[in-house]
C-alpha cells in the first residue's frame, strides 16, 4: 500500500521542481541589498530581461556599465517612467579633467534598449580651439556669455578644479548627435563635463542640485520562449511565434489580454491602465 503513495509523492515533487525551473525563466530579479530591482532590469542570468543589464555589487549598490569600461552608480529608478538616474563621475583630483576621460565619458551601446533622455543639460569645459569650433558648428552655446561660464565661476568644485579655464560650452541632450552619449570627454576636444537634470536655467548655480544623468529604457517585449514551459512564469500567456521577428517565439498574452510592460503581466486593458497609474508613484531612490 505504501508504494503507490511513494510513487505519487515522487511524481508530485518532480512536477513542482519542473514548475519552479520554468518559472525561473521569467521573473523579477532579487533585491540588490535593500533596493528593489524592477522588471525588465536584469542583474544576472535567469531574471529580468537580459538586454536590460545593470550590475549589483557586493555592497548592495546598483551600477550601469557603458562602453569602454565606464560605469556609474544608479541614484534612482522609476519603473513607470521607464528611466533611471545616474551620478556622473565628476573631476579628477586637482585638475579640470573628468574621471572617465580614459573611457571617453558615458556612451551607450546603440544595440541595447537604452538612450539618453532630453532632460539633461551638459556643461563641457577646458576645450581646445578645435573643440570649440567643432561644437559651435553643432549648435552648442560656447559664447562668452554662455551658461557654462556661470557654472565655472559659481560652482565650488568647478571653480577649484578648473581655475583659470575660460573655454566651455553647454547643450541639451537628446538630439540625434547625442542620443547614445552624454559627452565623449577627450584631450583633443574638451577634457571635463558635468550634467544636470531638468535644469531651470533661470535658477542660480547654487540651486541646480546634484549632478545627474537621466537614462531611458524602451518598453520590453514579451519574454522569449522555446517551449510552452518557458512561459509558466507569465500567467495567461502561451509560447507562440513572434509576428515581429521571423523564427523567434515569445510568451504572448492570450486573446483579450495585453502585455503590461511596466508590471510585466498579461492584463485586461482597463486593469493594465490602472496598474500603470498606481505604479507612477513607485520611484525607487537609492
Amino acid at each position: 500500500m505504501e508504494f503507490p503513495w511513494l510513487f505519487l509523492t515522487t511524481f508530485t515533487l518532480c512536477l513542482l521542481l519542473s514548475f519552479s525551473s520554468t518559472a525561473e525563466s521569467f521573473k523579477r530579479c532579487p533585491n540588490c541589498g535593500s533596493t528593489r530591482v524592477p522588471y525588465p532590469l536584469s542583474t544576472g542570468p535567469g531574471c529580468g530581461d537580459p538586454d536590460y543589464k545593470i550590475r549589483c555589487d557586493i555592497r548592495g549598490s546598483l551600477w550601469f556599465d557603458t562602453l569602454n569600461g565606464s560605469t556609474n552608480p544608479i541614484k534612482l529608478i522609476d519603473p513607470s517612467g521607464q528611466r533611471f538616474v545616474l551620478a556622473p563621475p565628476g573631476f579628477e583630483p586637482n585638475t579640470c579633467v573628468s574621471v572617465d576621460i580614459k573611457s571617453h565619458g558615458i556612451q551607450l551601446d546603440p544595440n541595447l534598449p537604452f538612450n539618453v533622455s532630453s532632460s539633461n543639460t551638459v556643461i563641457i569645459m577646458n576645450c581646445t580651439k578645435d573643440g570649440l569650433d567643432g561644437y559651435i558648428s553643432q549648435g552648442f552655446n560656447c559664447s562668452d556669455n554662455s551658461l557654462c561660464h556661470k557654472f565655472l565661476n559659481e560652482n565650488p568644485e568647478a571653480r577649484g578644479k578648473c581655475r583659470g579655464v575660460t573655454s566651455c560650452c553647454w547643450y541639451k541632450t537628446g538630439a540625434s548627435v547625442n542620443t547614445y552619449k552624454v559627452y565623449r570627454a577627450r584631450t583633443e576636444k574638451c577634457t571635463a563635463y558635468q550634467s544636470f537634470m531638468n535644469l531651470d536655467l533661470t535658477m542660480p548655480v547654487s540651486k541646480w542640485g546634484e549632478p545627474a544623468v537621466e537614462i531611458l529604457w524602451e518598453a520590453p517585449r514579451e519574454p522569449v520562449c522555446k517551449i510552452p514551459g518557458d512561459c509558466t512564469g507569465l500567467v495567461n500567456s502561451v509560447c507562440s511565434v513572434d509576428p515581429k521577428s521571423l523564427g523567434q517565439k515569445r510568451c504572448l498574452c492570450k486573446k483579450g489580454l495585453q502585455w503590461d510592460a511596466v508590471n510585466a503581466v498579461c492584463e485586461g486593458p482597463s486593469r493594465g491602465a490602472q496598474t500603470e497609474r498606481s505604479a507612477s508613484d513607485g520611484a525607487i531612490y537609492l
